[in-house]
């Protein structure tokens, strides 16, 4: 049985869960298995190619610095909170239903 903490922490008001967009250019020809392992503890969704939707109580730059430590040298990562429009067309998870 999963707990969705979305609900959990909508019904007690007590913590927002804000949505947030991670992109990354992952410019190594190397195995980022450990930064997906890292997405997954988030339930983060693929969106596009090394793009993923999550939830967190997190602040974006919080969010980074963890994430950033799964990256190599020269990769790049943009974390943004997403607002309450949104709509993607195709993507692999679709925005409106997160």
């Amino acid at each position: 049985m999963s707990l969705d903490f979305r609900l959990l922490f909508a019904s007690n008001g007590e913590v927002s869960l804000k949505l947030y967009l991670v992109s990354c250019d992952l410019l190594q020809d190397a195995d980022y298995a450990s930064l997906r392992a890292r997405l997954r503890t988030f339930e983060a969704r693929p969106v596009l190619a090394n793009q993923w939707a999550l939830h967190s109580t997190h602040t974006a730059a919080q969010l980074k610095d963890i994430l950033k430590d799964f990256l190599h040298d020269g990769d790049r990562i943009v974390v943004t909170e997403v607002g309450a429009e949104r709509a993607s067309r195709r993507a692999l998870s679709n925005l409106t239903e997160l």
